[in-house]
């Protein structure tokens, strides 16, 4: 892909639905939601956002409710869940008391109920998941908690208008780098800005395994005489980029561009590597992140 690209395609419900606002109900509307992400552990109502946020309880509840197609309560509980289906799937140390405060449950127990209410499994069911569950059985999942659109999820009728391109790209050799994880979100934390441009390169042949065998290996491109641990061959690959603020919006842009692909007529290189790259980190605004997604596709 070319070092000067357009911005990337946005995936992020929230953007979509406040861009058509005046500025001055947008920066309300913005800074509440930054209060509704940023501070779940705090465990704050919607009506005390409200008031922090500069808006009457009454207003925002009616407009919140008309611009979302949900109430500001039902928005706060499903992104608490959103980040305790989160830490269940893919953090093992976190007990779910820890993971409960963490999002803002008032308890184990008031997890525990809305795991049921919305998902109908349990705590130890949803972390069974991150081991035996494949990608897209994880995508099912998390399409339950994405946003509520007037027909199916926000982000898969976002999804549905993903650019995507067929791009011959030459063979790249790859550091592989020391990795706690190869979980984005783990992968950020450990390596903070440093992570733009690193990849993930798994076999296609492994994505419909579950996670506890996928092997994902996390690494950089260097230059063909540098010290390298693996070669991607060069070839054409069915590409996409977006702008992505959680990991239902990762999982849908996973989802749509193969079946893309496979909508083009495009024969996907069982034996090719799939890749996935952070382009860039966003921490002025939402905090999201840019991402590359390449899919080997046979010549």
């Amino acid at each position: 892909m070319s070092e000067k690209q357009d911005p990337a395609f946005n995936l992020v419900p929230e953007i979509a639905l406040l861009a058509p606002l005046p500025e001055h109900m947008r920066n309300r509307f913005e800074q509440a939601l930054l209060l509704m992400h940023d501070q779940l552990e705090a465990g704050l109502s919607w009506q005390q956002i409200a008031k922090k946020s500069a808006i009457s309880a009454f207003h925002f509840h009616r407009q919140f409710s008309k611009l979302f197609n949900e109430t500001p309560g039902r928005y706060l509980s499903r992104i608490r869940l959103q980040h305790a289906v989160y830490y269940l799937l893919y953090h093992d140390p976190l007990s779910v008391t820890d993971i409960a405060q963490l999002c803002g449950f008032a308890s184990s127990q008031a997890l525990a109920k809305a795991l049921k209410r919305e998902l109908g499994l349990t705590a130890k069911a949803v972390r069974l998941m991150g081991q035996q569950a494949t990608p897209a059985q994880t995508t099912v999942l998390l399409d339950k908690l994405a946003h509520p659109g007037k027909a199916g999820s926000l982000e898969k009728q976002l999804a549905e208008a993903l650019p995507c391109t067929l791009e011959q790209i030459e063979a790249r050799y790859i550091k592989l780098i020391s990795s706690e994880s190869a979980d984005w979100e783990q992968i950020l934390d450990q390596y903070g800005e440093k992570s733009v441009g690193l990849l993930g390169v798994t076999h296609v042949s492994e994505l419909e395994k579950s996670w506890s065998v996928i092997n994902t290996q996390i690494g950089k491109v260097v230059g063909r005489t540098e010290a390298h641990e693996l070669i991607i061959q060069g070839g054409r690959y069915f590409c996409c980029r977006a702008y992505l603020l959680s990991d239902v919006a990762y999982s849908q842009v996973l989802s749509t561009l193969f079946d893309k692909a496979q909508a083009a007529g495009h024969e996907i290189d069982p034996q090719g590597y799939f890749i996935e790259s952070i382009e860039d980190i966003d921490t002025e605004h939402y905090g999201g992140i840019t991402m590359q997604f390449q899919i080997p596709i046979l010549s």
